[in-house]
This record gives structure tokens, C-alpha cells and sequence, in this order.
């Protein structure tokens, strides 16, 4: 039997098996294992501002979790402060910041006004997969679903810079091949000034930008820098929620349970979205056409299925309330 991958979104529970693939990517060096351990399992819970997912490949009735991303929306503060000044040791400063209470993570107001300018900043904390265990085309299928995985889950964002870290040689060949990812500081002018540092030399900052996707407009995140369109139905973000799940498959018991709720509740917010979009679409949703609840779902799920911009912050003018 052929090994089958696939991609599924991270669950809490994976991140010790996840952390595991590449733990140079971990950010343990100012915090220790323990307390990242603690503070990834932070990061990962702050679904506004964090998504991640995961490639299992099924082989032989064994299941085995073979690559790992997780990125995350920061202060444009902390960015410039990045690449005004590069160290090494990124994910540690990120790690180390949301440990001591000062994180840098973007709170939902800052991602849904930086969203609005076209200005949301991005730190992709982790792109790792097995080493050992996988033949060189298996690795290809791993990091293929990977940047699929990213795609789909930050679709309809509308970014402006997106910064990482290369921690090793590896890392930095696979950079080589794209064009719109640049390695914008080798740490010369650190080690120059700091010649008892104990970082490896194998590492790198990296940055995609608006520019530098320009000349490789067939990337997988190339929509994600032109994609910036403004949505059309103000879903409040309790909606948002709803419809993600929804999209996943989720019926009412399962959203419930998900966004731990009760099924009337769920209800409720069908019956909210239905208005909103009966309101502002009426040829999504007509007011009167005596379509039943599940025919409504399926319209309005089969829209913001295209128009993902629907399901992220968007400053209409007044501050959403839930």
C-alpha cells in the first residue's frame, strides 16, 4: 500500500509531536523547554492572530504526523525592530515575549485595523518535516501540502510583510528557490560585534514583501500580497466563527462543542447571518424565496468559500461586538 498524505489544522494536542520535527525552530533559548512548551500551547490558542496545520501520512493502518506549520500576526513594531537591528534567535524574542506578559502577538483590534491598511506583519514561526524516514519526493509531497495548508488558511488577509528565520543549511537551500523569499541578513554585523555568540553560523532573516512577491507573482502566497479585497458583509466575529467551522463540515452539535456554545446559540447566529446577508446580498439570500434554512446555508457557505476576505477583521467604521 502506497503512503497517502494529507493536511488537516493543528489541534493542542499535536504540538509536542509537532515541536518535535525541527526543535531549533522551538525558541527555547531564553525561556528553556518547559516554558516554551507552555508558551507555544499560548501562541496556538490565540486563534485571532495564529493559524497552523499539520501532514500525516497513513501507512500500513499507522498514522504519523510528518510536517508542521504555524504562523502568526505580530506588531509592526516589533518587526521593524527586527530588521532594523537582526540578530539571531527570533523565535526565542517572540517566544520570550508573550512568557514574561509583553508579547508581540497582534491583539484582535491591532490585526483587524493592520488588515483594513493592507499592513498585517506575519512571523512564520515554524515550517518543519520529518527528518529521516521519507525519500526526497515524500519530502516534496510534505512541503507541497504544507504551502497548501498556508494558502488556505491565511487566504483573504490582506498582508504586507511576512519575516522567519533560517536556522540552519537546509533551511537555506530551500530558500534558494523562491524568488519572492529573500534572505535579507546573514548575523555578519551581529557576530562582528558580538565574537563570543554561541548561535550557529547556518542562520539567516528572511522577508517577503509586497516588492518581493512582485517578481514571483505564480508563489503559493502570492495572492495572499494582491489579494486585498474589501468584504462586503460585516460579519461580526462570532459569525466569522461559525462559518469557518461550518466550511469544515461542522452541523450545529459539532460547532457547539467547537466554539463551545450551545446548539440554540449556534442557531442563533444562523438565523443573524441570514439577515446580514439578506440585507446587504439579497441575491444570496432572498428575503422571501421560501428557501429552507439548510438551501441558505449552503448559499451562503458556497460564497464565502470564494470570498474568504469575509471571514477576517475588517474595520467597517465601528467596532464589531459579538
Amino acid at each position: 500500500m502506497d503512503a497517502v498524505f494529507s493536511w488537516r489544522k493543528t489541534r493542542a494536542s499535536d504540538l509536542p509531536e509537532c515541536l518535535k520535527l525541527h526543535p531549533a525552530k522551538n525558541g527555547a533559548e531564553i525561556v528553556g523547554n518547559a516554558r516554551a512548551m507552555q508558551v507555544w500551547k499560548q501562541i496556538f490558542e490565540m486563534t485571532h492572530a495564529t493559524r497552523s496545520g499539520v501532514v500525516e501520512v497513513r501507512w500500513k493502518g499507522k498514522v504519523e504526523i510528518v510536517g508542521f506549520g504555524l504562523a502568526a500576526f505580530v506588531k509592526k513594531s516589533f518587526v521593524e525592530s527586527e530588521l532594523l537591528n537582526p540578530s539571531p534567535g527570533l523565535n526565542s524574542r517572540i517566544i520570550g515575549s508573550v512568557f514574561s506578559g509583553k508579547s508581540v502577538i497582534a491583539g484582535y483590534q491591532e490585526m483587524r485595523d493592520a488588515n483594513t491598511r493592507g499592513d498585517l506583519q506575519q512571523v512564520i514561526l515554524d515550517t518543519s518535516w520529518k527528518n529521516g524516514g521519507l525519500d526526497g519526493a515524500q519530502v516534496d509531497e510534505v512541503r507541497i501540502l504544507l504551502g497548501r495548508a498556508y494558502q488556505e488558511l491565511f487566504s483573504g488577509y490582506n498582508f504586507s510583510r511576512i519575516i522567519f528565520e533560517c536556522v540552519d543549511e537546509l533551511d537555506l537551500w530551500h530558500i534558494h528557490g523562491h524568488r519572492s523569499f529573500r534572505i535579507l541578513d546573514r548575523y555578519e554585523a551581529y557576530r562582528l560585534a558580538n565574537p563570543e555568540t554561541t548561535w550557529n553560523l547556518d542562520r539567516a532573516l528572511g522577508v517577503v514583501t509586497v516588492e518581493s512577491m512582485r517578481e514571483d507573482p505564480h508563489s503559493i502566497a502570492a495572492g495572499l500580497f494582491h489579494h486585498h479585497q474589501q468584504p462586503q458583509i460585516a460579519f461580526t466575529p462570532s459569525e466569522q466563527e461559525l462559518l469557518e467551522v461550518a466550511l469544515e463540515g461542522a452541523d450545529d452539535a459539532a460547532a457547539a462543542k467547537s466554539l463551545f456554545v450551545s446548539v440554540a446559540a449556534i442557531k442563533r447566529r444562523w438565523a443573524g447571518i441570514f439577515e446580514r446577508v439578506a440585507a446587504i446580498r439579497p441575491d444570496l439570500c432572498p428575503p422571501a424565496d421560501g428557501a429552507r434554512g439548510i438551501q441558505k446555508r449552503q448559499r451562503v457557505l458556497t460564497y464565502v468559500r470564494t470570498h474568504p476576505e469575509e471571514l477576517r477583521p475588517f474595520n467597517f467604521g465601528k467596532q464589531q461586538k459579538r
